[in-house]
This record gives C-alpha cells, structure tokens and sequence, in this order.
C-alpha cells in the first residue's frame, strides 16, 4: 500500500513538473536557457562534459582562456553529481535547450518532494503535504530568475531545500538514514557552489536545533555534527580558491549603491498574491520586475484572517524566528563582502513562509465569522486596486486581467476550503489546481522572453555560417561583443560572445569569469565577466611586440588565427603581426586570419623543432630537443600555481609569463619527454579533509546506533 502510494506520489510530481515545463517552454523555446546560461555554462559545460567522457577531470578548460580554471569558478559546482550529468548530456547531443530542461525537471521534482518531506516531518496531512510542495517548485525567484539564466542558483537552491527537509527529518527521526541524509545533502549543497543557500540553510537549522534540543549542548551538537562532517569533507572544494586570492579579480567589499537587488518589505510581506508586482533597482535600471518576486504561496493571506494561531508553540515560534532573520538578509547591502544581491535570499524567506502557512493551517482550527470575512474582503478588495495601480502603465491590461484572476481565485479559496472548513479533507487533485492557477497568472504576466524586457536570450544555431573561411585552428579573438545575438539569431562566428564559442568547439581568448584573473586580464582588456572587449581599449596592448621574445607580437603568444574586427580598423596595425584580411561579414565586421596553422597550446619556443605529442585540457606532452642554450616555452593558457612538470632528468621551473600565461624554463643540455599537468595545489595537503570528515561521520555512525536518541521524538 505504502509502495503504490509513493508511486502516486512521484507521478504526480512528474507531471506537474512537466507540464509547467512544456507550458514554459511553449511560452518560449528557450525559457529554459537565457543570458548567463548561454553566456557562460553552455560553453563551459560543453567542454566540462568532453572531459568528463575521456576520463579527465574538467580542472582547466584549455579551449577558453577567460574563466578556464574550474576550482576558481566555484559557480560552475563541477564535483555536483546534477552537474557532471548535465555537462555530459550537453556534450552528448546538439539539442541546445536539453541541459536547461534536464536541470528544470530535476530542481522541481527535489523541490517538491523537499516540501512533502518538510510537511509530513511536521505532521501535515498528505494531501497538504503535496499542495507545500507543489508551491515551493513554482517559486517565482527559483522558476523565472534562476531556471532560465542562473543554472548553478537553481541547482543551489533546489539542494538547500533538500538539506532543510533533511534537517526537519534528523530533528524528528534520530536514525542511521536521517543522520546519512542530512551528510549527503549538505555535503551536496556545499558542493553545489551555492553560498545563498549554504548560509540560509545553516540559519534554519541552527535555530531548529537550538530550539528542539531543549538547550542541552550535548544535543545540539549531535544534530550538527552531520553538517560538520560534511563542511570538513569539502574543504579541498574552496581551499584553491582560497589560496589563488591573490591571482583573482573577485568584487568585494560593502556598498549599498542605489539598493540594487534589495527586495522591499512591501514584496516580501504580500507575499499570497501571484500578481503583486513593484518597481526595484533591476537590470536595466529603476524598473518593474515582471514576475512577483516575493510570492510564496496565496494561502498565507488566510492564514492570517481565518486561523486562531497559538504564538506560545514551540514550532510556530521557531519558524517566525526563522522568516525574521532571512527577511534582515534579504535587506542586507547589494554588495556584502563577496556576497552581492540580497533578493538571492529572497526564494528561501518564502520557501519558510510556505511552510509556516501550510503548518499553521494544518494545526490550528479554522475561524471563520461574519467580521473576519468582511475584513478579508476589504484587505483584499484595497489589496488589488494597490496592485493594479502600482504598475499598470508598464504592464497595462495585463496586470489588471491577473489581478481580478487573483480576486476570483482569492474568493474560491475562501469558499471552497475556508468558509466551509474543509480544507484538511479536500482531495489532492483540487487543491493541486491552486498552485497551478497561481502560475498560469505569473505566467500570463510575463512579457515576452528575450525582448530586452525580462531576460536577455540568443537564438543559437546548430551551425555557423562562413567557418570554412576561418582559419579556427588557434583561438578567436572577437570584439563583436555578440552584438546582435539578443535581437535575431546568430548567424556567423561574429554573433557570438562570452563562452558561447565553447559549444561550438571552437578555441576562444574570451569566455565568462566574474572571479577574473588580476594578470591575464591586463593582457586581454575588458571590464565585465562576459569578456566583452572594446577594440579600442584592448587591440593595442594585444599587439605589442615583446623584445625580449624576439619582438613576437602578444597576440601570437595567445595563439590567436582568427580576429574579428570592426572594419574602422587600421588594419596594418595588425597586419605586422602575421594577419591577412579574410573577408568582409554581417553588419560591417572583418575577419582576419593568421597565416599559420596553430594546433596547440604551445605559442612560443625559444628551441625549434620543439613539439607538442599529445594535449588534453589539464595535460600537456612534449618532446624537448637537446640545445646548448636554455629554452623558453609559453603556453597560450592562463598561468595558476598548480602546473607541474615531469619526465626530464633536469629541474624545470614553471611559471607565469607576465603572470598571465604558462611558462616553462627548460636547462641547456635537458632533453627527452616532458609533461606538463594541472592539479589543484592546495589538494597535496586538503585531500586528507574529505577522507577525515566521511570517516568521522561513519564512526559517529556507528556509535550513534549503539546509543540512546539524545533528542526526544519531536512532535512540532
């Protein structure tokens, strides 16, 4: 009986997931796959993937120079298991959207089965249960602002609902599964390169088990301990970003400029309605945000007006507790240390208020009386002319049709569950239809995808016009910047920007890094993390010739074949350097073309007759002939400690050209094979805290089966 309904339970929210999936994607093909993720992890997962499939592990992508170096881009979360499927499947197939939808349907489905969890460990009725969990996967923040754009928020913030749920699950069930569950899923969300996440989930369970471990410390610490094990266990995943400080450009600091990002208390606190939408600093500037980025759930409002709460329950006290100190994080500064953008918290402060409102109805009596129902009335009937007239004039009929939706679906509620009592009893299937009614409204609202109004989009092809007139042997070194790619499809190699070269195998000197490298990017000059480069800041200190490397030009050193000009170019500044003009493209954009073919990564020999045997993107074989003089070698990849070499009798010191670039300094009369390679260097001395924190928790395993539960079963 137990198994047929888990069944039910899992088709169900498959279903639902794939049709809010389908109904996106109809909305738009590539709702799925928008601005940064097409900006940067398309491309890098795609050559994440390739090394995935040939057994390496993806440390250097050799292909991108700008944001090559995955231990620093701790975003990109390349040990995330969701990861490393999707980056394969990525490099599996030429359907561009296929890694969007993979990651939608996987987020959503841990999203509602983290919400059944959370409701039935707080003894919520089942048909409830799902309901909680149907509205944490419809999350605006997470559906609109995460699933298109931000894959690796997505996935954080689907795993740090998992480890809340598993936090709730050990509080209650003190077992060898709940203790496991806890490790795996926090250790995941460490993982997941999600800091939003991490620190959101240690602030609910640190209050949940300072307020259910009845002040024994003894107690407290036992419930931690998984959290502990696990944040030891991935050490070695922040310890290279950590040392390679002084090599990263990372924004930090304490700002609040014009409160970008900072949600009101007006968005967060009316947070019942799916058509409340208000002005913010935005992309784009003081604008409406056209999705209600505070909604959490629209039985909240009846929570307020038809329940009898009794403030003095220990879990209902918690979880306000809970909602206050997230609600101060979403009102921290735009620019917190190395956080930036407080609205990151804001998917987490209603995941709680979520849980609140489906806890507090599932446990307390509902009330109803004639003054509560012409209060709701009135509250609602003010809320919806406030909500029409705040952002009529950007969103005009549109948000008038949802808000009187919202009011029909608002007075339903009331008299389909709430004035009757009957909510507890209602089927499943009925009160499934209320989250989905709320997202068709969002949905509705929602102006077009990729119109320079809510998310810019690229409409990527499955092939390239024109490269069969490139020499794409070396890199490419573009200053179109993409433009054009957000207003119609690309078309040819100059409609590309950031990583996005990377899914189409096709070697880049730009890519995606908001973590920068302080050296390289005095070379290659930009002013973003999308390496948008202006051809008139970052041509010339490309060209220069280098005296003590024989006058070789500094865009030879990056093994550029191929640039992409505007053609108000003076192209014999160029033209010194090796290049010829190729052709003339789209909207007044000229290719040039090296005149030599360039295979590898090696862009400098001081020696002839130097050669690469074989390359991989952490590894590099080489063949030194003997010289009487030393030989200088440099590499068109960006120079991190952590490159070693090996195989000659003599020492070869590694190093960075200029800082930026990998050099190797090989002795007079050293010669034979030589291998270059790539491994995390913190790793020599943090490896051994992943190993130290699995065994701590599996002796804490064991002894914890042979004791007494420190914790009483808690009964919230």
């Amino acid at each position: 009986m137990s198994f047929t309904k888990n069944m039910k339970l899992f088709f169900g929210f498959m279903l639902f997931s794939l049709l809010i999936i389908v109904i996106c994607t109809l909305r738009n093909h590539y709702f799925f796959t928008l601005d940064d993720a097409e900006n940067e992890y398309l491309g890098f997962m795609h050559q994440y993937g390739q090394s995935w499939k040939n057994g390496e592990i993806p440390f250097i992508t050799k292909d991108l120079l700008v944001g090559g170096n995955a231990m620093v881009e701790l975003q990109r979360a390349i040990f995330a298991p969701h990861n490393i499927i999707g980056s394969i499947l990525n490099a599996s197939n030429h359907i561009l959207i296929s890694t969007g939808l993979f990651f939608a349907f996987v987020n959503m489905m841990t999203l509602c089965f983290s919400g059944y969890i959370i409701g039935r460990t707080l003894n919520i009725k089942r048909n409830l249960c799902v309901t909680l969990g149907l509205f944490l996967a419809i999350n605006p923040m997470f559906l609109f602002q995460y699933s298109g754009p931000w894959w690796n928020a997505a996935n954080g913030h689907a795993i740090s609902i998992l480890s809340i749920a598993s936090i709730f699950y050990l509080i209650k069930n003190q077992t060898r599964l709940a203790y496991t569950f806890n490790f795996l899923t926090v250790f995941w969300l460490l993982v997941s390169g999600w800091p939003h996440g991490f620190i959101g989930y240690l602030v609910i369970s640190i209050c949940l088990i300072i307020s259910f471990s009845e002040a024994d410390i003894k107690s407290a610490f036992y419930l931690f301990f998984p959290t502990l094990c696990a944040g030891i266990s991935a050490i070695p995943i922040y310890s290279e970003f950590i040392y390679l400080k002084a090599f990263i450009e990372r924004p930090s600091g304490w700002d609040n400029v014009n409160n970008f990002l900072v949600p009101s208390l007006s968005q967060m606190l009316l947070s019942f309605s799916p058509s409340y939408y208000e002005h913010m600093n935005y992309w784009g500037g003081y604008r409406t945000v056209f999705f209600p980025i505070g909604f959490s759930t629209i039985f909240f409002v009846f929570s307020c007006f038809f329940l009898k709460i009794d403030l003095k329950s220990k879990t209902t006290q918690t979880l306000i507790i809970i909602a206050a100190l997230l609600l101060l994080l979403c009102q921290m500064p735009s620019q917190a240390g190395m956080l930036r953008y407080p609205y990151r918290f804001l998917p987490l402060f209603s995941s709680i208020i979520t849980i609140f409102t489906f806890y507090v109805i599932n446990r307390y009596e509902i009330t109803v009386s004639r003054q509560r129902q012409q209060l709701f009335y009135f509250f609602i009937s003010i809320f919806i002319i406030v909500s029409i007239s705040t952002c009529f004039f950007e969103l005009k009929n549109k948000v008038l049709i949802a808000n009187l939706i919202t009011f029909c679906l608002l007075t339903y509620v009331y008299l389909a569950f709430f004035k009757n009592k009957n909510l507890k009893e209602a089927s499943t299937i009925h009160l499934s239809l209320i989250p989905f009614c709320c997202f068709l409204i969002m949905i509705f609202v929602l102006p077009g995808v990729g119109k320079g109004k809510y998310m810019y989009e690229s409409h990527l092809p499955n092939q390239l016009r024109n490269l069969n007139k490139l020499n794409l042997s070396g890199y490419t070194l573009s200053f179109s910047g993409g433009t054009g790619s957000w207003q119609k499809a690309p078309k040819e190699l100059a409609d590309l920007n950031s990583s996005q070269f990377g899914y189409y195998d096709i070697k880049s000197t730009t890519g995606y890094s908001p973590n920068g490298h302080k050296f390289l990017d005095q070379i290659i000059v930009h002013h973003s993390p999308h390496t948008t480069l202006n051809q008139e800041d970052a041509l010339l200190p490309l060209l220069r010739k280098i005296p003590e490397l024989n006058n070789v030009c500094m865009i030879n050193l990056l093994n550029v074949t191929n640039v992409v000009l505007h053609n108000n170019v003076n192209f014999e500044q160029i033209k010194q350097c090796g290049f010829t003009n190729s052709f003339t493209g789209a909207r007044d954009y000229t290719y040039a073309n090296y005149k030599r073919n360039l295979s590898t990564t090696l862009s400098y020999s001081l020696i002839p007759n130097t050669t690469v045997k074989n390359e991989t993107n952490n590894t590099i074989k080489l063949y030194i002939p003997d010289s009487a003089q030393k030989n200088t070698l440099i590499f068109s990849r960006a120079f991190w400690p952590g490159y070693t070499a090996s195989g000659l009798a003599c020492n070869v010191q590694i190093s960075g050209f200029e800082n930026a670039l990998l050099s190797a300094q090989i002795p007079a009369h050293c010669s034979g094979n030589l291998t270059i390679s790539y491994f995390p260097k913190t790793w020599k001395y943090t490896l051994f805290f992943a190993v130290i924190g699995i065994i701590a928790f599996l002796v804490f395993l064991i002894y914890n089966y042979k004791r007494k539960p420190t914790v009483k079963t808690c009964s919230f």
